[in-house]
C-alpha cells in the first residue's frame, strides 16, 4: 500500500503509526491483506525555494494550466521507440490506447521540459525546484539516516549527542529526532500498562541518559509510573501496584 502525504509533519507522524495502521486494517479484514505500507509525499509543482528545516516542503499548488497537447510534435525516434514497445501487443485495439497514453506521457514530459522542470536523479519524477533530488525522495533519504541514528539509540539508549558522533555523523536536530521517536515509541508502551523491564528500563535510560547498573529498579518503576494511563483496567493496574522494586523479566 502506498500513501501520499500532504507534508513531512504528516509524513512523520504516518511513519510513527505505521504498525497500528497495518493491524488495524488486517484486524478488520480479518487476515493479513496488508504487510508493508509506503508513504511518500505529495507529488506538487511548485516547492519552497527557502527554508529553514531540512526537508523541502511543498508549497501552494499554483493554477493548473491545460497542455494543448496538439502543438507538441514528436520525433521520429520517440515515435519509433513507443512502435517498438508495442509490438509484441496482438490486440489492436490495446494496442492503440497503449499508443495513445504513451505518446501523451511523452508530449506532456517534453512540455514539462520546455517549462525550466528536469528529472529527480534519484527517482526520475520531473520537478520545478531546482535541486537534484524531489521532495519524496528527500524525505526517504532522511527517514533512512534517522533510521540508522534510532539503530545506534536502541542499542546505547543512554547515549548524548556527542557519543553517537563516534558511530554515526549527524546533526543535532537529526538525533533530537531520532531520540523522541525512541522514546514516544517505548513511553507508548509504559503508557498502555507494559511492566516489561527492556520497556521500562529503556524509557528511563532514553530520558535520564544513565546506564543501566546506574538505575535501581525502585527508581525506573517511580519514573515510568509518572507515565501511565489513569484509565488502565483494573488487572493490570493491580499489576503494576503490586510491583515493590522487582520487574517483570
Amino acid at each position: 500500500m502506498v500513501i501520499s502525504a500532504d507534508n513531512s509533519m504528516w509524513m512523520q507522524e504516518l511513519q510513527m503509526q505505521k504498525r497500528r495502521i497495518i493491524e488495524a486494517i488486517n484486524k478488520y479484514y480479518h487476515q493479513e491483506v496488508i504487510t508493508d505500507i509506503r508513504f511518500i509525499m505529495k507529488r506538487q509543482s511548485y516547492v519552497k525555494a527557502d527554508t529553514n528545516t531540512s526537508i523541502s516542503l511543498p508549497d501552494k499548488i499554483g493554477e493548473s494550466k491545460k497542455i494543448n497537447f496538439a502543438d507538441i510534435v514528436l520525433s521520429k525516434e520517440d515515435v519509433d521507440a513507443i512502435d517498438k514497445s508495442l509490438e509484441n501487443t496482438n490486440n489492436e485495439e490495446l494496442k492503440a490506447a497503449f499508443r495513445k497514453v504513451q505518446i501523451t506521457a511523452r508530449k506532456r514530459e517534453i512540455y514539462l521540459e520546455q517549462h525550466g522542470y528536469h528529472r529527480c536523479k534519484r527517482c526520475g519524477m520531473h520537478m520545478e525546484s531546482k535541486k537534484e533530488i524531489c521532495p519524496t525522495c528527500e524525505y526517504e533519504l532522511h527517514r533512512a539516516h534517522i533510521k540508522d541514528i534510532k539503530a545506534v539509540i536502541r542499542k546505547y539508549p543512554y547515549f548524548k549527542y556527542s557519543d553517537c558522533q563516534q558511530f554515526i555523523q549527524c546533526t543535532f536536530p537529526d538525533f533530537a529526532e531520532a531520540m523522541r521517536e525512541c522514546i514516544y515509541f517505548y513511553l507508548d508502551k509504559i503508557y498502555k500498562g507494559s511492566i516489561n523491564r527492556r520497556h521500562m528500563y529503556m524509557v528511563a535510560m532514553l530520558i535520564t541518559h544513565k546506564k543501566p547498573d546506574e538505575l535501581t529498579d525502585q527508581h525506573v518503576i517511580n519514573l515510568c509510573n509518572k507515565y501511565r494511563s489513569k484509565f488502565l483496567a483494573e488487572e493490570e493496574q493491580r499489576k503494576i501496584d503490586s510491583l515493590k522494586g522487582v520487574l517483570e523479566k
